[in-house]
């Protein structure tokens, strides 16, 4: 398996009405970059896992186990919202859905 992207995850600091942009914006912490290696699940999968067909889910791999708290994350300058995390022994497991900005 090749680690080849890199993956940036956050922390959510806090949420607060910004009233120029006219919506709630996220504020998330400087966040941690780390290689990973990045796949699509199918939409069959994504059925059986989530129990919807309207998401496009993202499974990620990281080399070592990360055991902080993960809400959201960046790949490639699009953002991600974390939906599970799961932390093996030797490597942690993330389930992504994409969006155009965080929620």
């Amino acid at each position: 398996m090749r680690y080849s992207n890199r993956i940036t995850l956050h922390k959510v600091i806090g949420r607060a009405y910004d009233p120029s942009v006219g919506k709630t914006v996220v504020r998330v912490d400087d966040g941690v970059t780390l290689p990973c290696d990045t796949s699509p699940i199918s939409l069959e999968r994504v059925k059986v896992l989530f129990g919807s067909l309207d998401k496009q889910i993202t499974t990620v791999r990281l080399q070592r186990p990360y055991r902080l708290k993960v809400d959201k994350a960046v790949i490639n300058g699009k953002k991600y919202n974390v939906l599970r995390h799961v932390p093996y022994r030797s490597e942690s497991v993330l389930f992504l859905e994409g969006g155009s900005e965080w929620t």
